[in-house]
């Protein structure tokens, strides 16, 4: 996070974090008036709102909320609980409509990582940086599907509109309007 930043910007983006948050709730119960039960009987609900909480709290504290996060540590840990096995990073930047699928199969996302809008994870999926690699961002764009136990090794950059197919690892950058197989993933034009 920048810290130079002004404080009023920092907490539109904190707010911003909590108004995804209604979005994805909505997405999962297929706008139904009963959507607040999904978040007791829908697994991929507690990863949404243990990031998108979590997220909020460091744009608005930033590295204090480090230390913060021990007072709501009985909070995450529940919601972890019911995220069966998900870790995404509150530095993680994720935009809007994330969605989430065969949650009980988990799910890692690095810190280094900026995702854009819509993204479509399917579970089993790791999205972080190789060891050995000086850290770098890690850039998913806008409309970004990746299948069951697919994983993104950066730092790179994937275009917008991309399909990654599952079991595909991706190592090197790949173009928008594309689909992406095999170990490792090449890109193939729609």
């Amino acid at each position: 996070m920048n810290t130079n930043t002004p404080t009023s910007s920092r907490w539109l983006m904190g707010l911003e974090q909590l108004q995804f948050l209604g979005h994805e709730l909505c997405l999962l119960s297929s706008g139904k008036a009963t959507r607040w039960l999904v978040i007791f009987f829908e697994p991929a609900a507690g990863v949404t709102i243990s990031y998108r909480i979590d997220r909020c709290g460091y744009l608005l504290c930033g590295q204090v909320w480090m230390a913060l996060r021990v007072l709501a540590y009985p909070l995450f840990l529940v919601l972890r609980l019911l995220s069966c096995r998900h870790e995404i990073c509150c530095k993680a930047q994720i935009g809007r409509g994330l969605q989430l699928t065969h949650p009980t199969l988990g799910m890692v996302i690095n810190g280094d990582a900026i995702i854009g809008r819509n993204c479509l994870l399917n579970g089993g999926n790791s999205i972080g940086v190789r060891r050995g690699i000086v850290p770098g961002q890690l850039v998913v764009g806008d409309d970004v599907t990746l299948g069951v136990n697919s994983c993104v090794l950066g730092p790179l950059r994937i275009g917008n509109r991309v399909v990654i197919g599952a079991g595909a690892i991706v190592v090197s950058d790949l173009p928008d309007d594309c689909v992406a197989r095999g170990v490792p993933a090449r890109g193939y034009p729609v």
